[in-house]
This record gives structure tokens, C-alpha cells and sequence, in this order.
């Protein structure tokens, strides 16, 4: 499916952003490690809806403004996108990170979310249950853990190291400890606010995740109303990438529903 890449400016940011298919506008927002892809999942996505995937503030190709140091700067700045564009309502799915900022918007403007997809989204801190720290660890590594599988993190390895890639790894480094290093990955806030998120949502969660395990999950699910958890089998942490044909299958059920 074909697809192009642009800039849009955002109250003055500029903001890099794929887009392509055609229907109703649906908003991806990308996990940490997987900022200007349009992988095979946006793909098929796309033959049944017009998907907008932007690069967060500070990752891929979109600019960090000095005063980027929080999840609900970024919700104020995707607010602000589809006021841009002109979409006032659309479904938001969201991975990782990007699931963080997908519940924090739908819980901040619960009228603009029609459909709400978590694919094993952060922002949670279940007791007990450890989650892998991305802070001390190689990239490399860090890739190789979000996979059950890990002969698929090659999808998101470079080709080759030059002086861009690995400015472009530390600037996305920084960012995410900007977003997220202390409390690290998630808002004690958050859990207690999901029961203001209205929109129908399903939760998609790796069965052998161990970077965020199943049980966060499991929270996300009892915290937000009517929520609905699938799990997915002989996959970790990135459910788009490794097990694409499950995660198009639940996911398209889902949105599509009248």
C-alpha cells in the first residue's frame, strides 16, 4: 500500500508524519524503537482505513521543542495534530510508549476517541511484577528482549551504523528519559484516571511478554470501562511486528464493528 511521508506543523512544531489507505482516519502511535517505519502491519491497516502515523516530539524525524518533558505534552501535541488536519474525532492505537500516550489521550478527551486499541502499552506499575529496564541496556539488547522470537528484532536493527543513525539513537535515547526514566515508565496517576476513558477498547498483550509481562495487561484491562483483553500466543512485547497476522486480525474485528 502506498503511503507518503510530510511535515505538519503543530502550533509551531514541526512534525513528521506518514499517512496512507483510505476510510476513517486512525491514529498509530509508535512503540520507542519503531519512530518513521511504515512496516507491513500500517499496510494492511491501510486497506481498510486512512492510518496517520506520526513520529513522536524527539523521535524519528519529527523536532524536540525544549519544552517536551512529559507523556501529557505529547497528548496537548496530538490534540493539537488533528486539530491540524481537521479530524475531530478518530480511533487511536497505540504500542508500547506509544499505548502510554493513546490511553492518556483518550482519558484527556474522551469525546475525540471513537475506538481505543493498547498493544502492550506502559504507563502501568503493577506490584511484583518487574519490568525489563531499557536504561540499562544496550539498544541492541533492548531490541532483541521485545521479541519472543529474537531473530525478529532484525527488522528494527540498522543496516549500518553511521554518524546519523547513532546521533538519531542518542536523541531518541534522551527523549524517552525526558518522558519516561523517573518514575520509570509509568504515571502513579494514571491507573485511577483510565475510568474517565469512554471509548470501546480493546487491550493486546504478547502471551510470553517479559518486557512489560501479561499482568500489566491484565491492569489495564480492569481499570478502563467495558475494556476487552486479547492475548496473543509465541509472541512478545511487539505484537504488530511479530505475529502480524493475529494482531490484524484481532485489531481490524475490532475497529471495524458497526
Amino acid at each position: 500500500m502506498a503511503h507518503r511521508s510530510e511535515f505538519v506543523s503543530v502550533r509551531g512544531v514541526r512534525t513528521h508524519l506518514l499517512h496512507g489507505g483510505r476510510g476513517e482516519p486512525l491514529l498509530v502511535l509508535h512503540p520507542e524503537y519503531a519512530a518513521n517505519l511504515w512496516p507491513p502491519y500500517l499496510d494492511r491497516l491501510a486497506m481498510h482505513f486512512r492510518v496517520l502515523a506520526p513520529d513522536h516530539l524527539g523521535f524519528g524525524d519529527s523536532e524536540r521543542p525544549d519544552w517536551l518533558d512529559g507523556i501529557d505534552d505529547l497528548v496537548l501535541h496530538y490534540a493539537d495534530l488533528l486539530d491540524a488536519m481537521e479530524i475531530p474525532r478518530c480511533a487511536v492505537l497505540g504500542s508500547s510508549l506509544g499505548g502510554w500516550i493513546a490511553a492518556a489521550l483518550a482519558m484527556t478527551y474522551p469525546a475525540r476517541v471513537t475506538r481505543l486499541v493498547l498493544v502492550g502499552a506502559a504507563g502501568l506499575k503493577v506490584d511484583g511484577v518487574p519490568r525489563y529496564d531499557v536504561f540499562l541496556n544496550q539498544v541492541e539488547d533492548t531490541l532483541r528482549h521485545l521479541f519472543h522470537d529474537e531473530s525478529r528484532a532484525a527488522q528494527l536493527l540498522p543496516t549500518e551504523y553511521g554518524p546519523e543513525v547513532l546521533v538519531r539513537g542518542y536523541r531518541e535515547a534522551t527523549t524517552l528519559a525526558r518522558l519516561a526514566w523517573n518514575p520509570y515508565l509509568y504515571d502513579p496517576k494514571l491507573e485511577r484516571r483510565l475510568a474517565r476513558i469512554t471509548a470501546p477498547t480493546l487491550v493486546v498483550w504478547g502471551e510470553q511478554d517479559t518486557f512489560l509481562p501479561p499482568a500489566y495487561g491484565e491492569a489495564y484491562a480492569r481499570a478502563i470501562p467495558g475494556a476487552t483483553l486479547r492475548t496473543v500466543a509465541e509472541c512478545g512485547h511487539l505484537v504488530a511486528f511479530e505475529q502480524t497476522a493475529a494482531f490484524i486480525e484481532l485489531t481490524t474485528e475490532f475497529l471495524l464493528r458497526p
